[in-house]
C-alpha cells in the first residue's frame, strides 16, 4: 500500500465556490452503528442541512473529515448517502471494513452513539438516465453498492436496465430493491483473488453489443480504477457511445491509498484552475493512477 503525508490545501480551493458549488459544511452525530455483514459496518447520522430536499437524490457523495491533523486538511474520505430519511434528518452510510490501519478505519475503531463528525455536501453524483427511451447498463463492485441502493430506490418501473455485480460478499445484495424491467447479473468474486483481480466487470462490459432494441443505451460503473478505465474505454472506444451516455468512476485503486489519490486530485484540479478552467472540466479518470 503506498502512503503520502497530505499537504495542506494552502489556497484552500476546496473551500471556493467552484469546488463548493452549494454543498455545505455541517457535523453529523452518530445515532447507530450495525454489521449488517460481515465486511460492512452501516452508520446512521443525525444532520440538519439546510436544503434537505437536495439529499433526497439518488447517488449523493459525502466527504467525511475522518482525521484531524495540525496544520494541514483534515484526512477525509468519500462515501456515497444510501438512504437519507428526510423525517428524521438522518442518513445511512456504509463503510467497508478494511484490515489495513486507514484514517477511516481509526475513525471507525473509535466511533460510537454521540460520536460528532463534520462533513462536506452533499454532492450529487451522476445517475442513470430515466428517459424511456433508455436502457441503462450498470457495473459495481462492492464498494459501489450504497450507491446502487440509492439509484434502485428511485428507479421507475417503465426504465429498463441490466445490473453487472461483482461481490466478494453477494448476500449483501438481497437488499438491493428489484425493479420491474431490471435484470440482474451477479457475479460471485473469486475468493483466492483479491478484490480488484479478475476483471470480471470488464469482461462483462466486452460481451455487451448495443442493439436497435437495447433503446438508447447509457453507461454507469463504479469500481478499481483500472478496470473503471477499462469498462470507459470498450464503450466510448470499441462501441463509440457519446461521452455524455458514460459516466465511469474509479472509487479506488489497488495499491494505493486513498489520501494519495485525493492529493492528485487536489494538484489536478488546481492545474485546471490555472487555466481557467474548474471543477465542470474535471475528469477523474484523466489522473494518472
Amino acid at each position: 500500500m503506498i502512503e503520502k503525508v497530505i499537504t495542506m490545501d494552502k489556497a484552500k480551493v476546496l473551500e471556493q465556490d467552484d469546488h463548493m458549488n452549494g454543498m455545505q459544511q455541517l457535523s453529523m452525530t452518530v445515532v447507530e452503528m450495525t454489521r449488517p455483514y460481515a465486511s460492512i459496518c452501516r452508520i446512521r447520522g443525525k444532520i440538519d442541512p439546510s436544503h434537505p430536499q437536495l439529499w433526497q437524490l439518488p447517488n449523493v457523495a459525502i466527504r467525511l473529515d475522518v482525521e484531524q491533523h495540525d496544520q494541514q486538511r483534515p484526512s477525509s474520505r468519500i462515501y456515497t448517502v444510501r438512504h437519507y430519511d428526510i423525517a428524521r434528518n438522518e442518513i445511512e452510510i456504509d463503510f467497508v471494513i478494511h484490515a489495513d490501519a486507514s484514517p477511516a478505519m481509526r475513525w471507525l475503531q473509535q466511533a460510537q452513539v454521540g460520536t460528532e463528525i463534520l462533513l462536506t455536501g452533499p454532492r450529487p453524483h451522476f445517475s442513470p438516465d430515466f428517459q424511456a427511451q433508455r436502457h441503462n447498463v450498470i457495473f459495481a463492485d462492492d464498494t459501489a453498492i450504497p450507491a446502487v441502493y440509492s439509484m434502485l430506490q428511485q428507479w421507475p418501473d417503465h426504465v429498463s436496465g441490466d445490473i453487472y455485480i461483482d461481490s466478494l460478499q453477494p448476500e449483501q445484495l438481497q437488499e438491493l430493491p428489484r425493479p420491474q424491467r431490471v435484470n440482474f447479473h451477479f457475479i460471485q468474486h473469486d475468493q483466492k483473488l483479491a478484490a480488484g483481480q479478475g476483471q470480471y466487470l470488464s469482461q462483462a462490459a466486452a460481451q455487451i453489443r448495443p442493439t436497435a432494441d437495447l433503446g438508447d443505451l447509457y453507461v454507469w460503473a463504479a469500481c478499481e480504477r483500472s478496470e473503471a478505465r477499462r469498462i470507459r474505454e470498450i464503450f466510448l472506444q470499441q462501441h463509440q457511445l457519446d461521452k455524455s451516455h458514460v459516466h465511469v468512476m474509479g472509487y479506488w485503486k489497488a495499491g494505493v491509498s486513498s489520501s494519495v489519490i485525493d492529493e492528485l486530485r487536489v494538484d489536478y484540479y488546481n492545474q485546471l484552475l490555472a487555466q481557467g478552467e474548474g471543477l465542470k472540466d474535471f475528469d477523474d479518470l484523466d489522473l494518472n493512477i
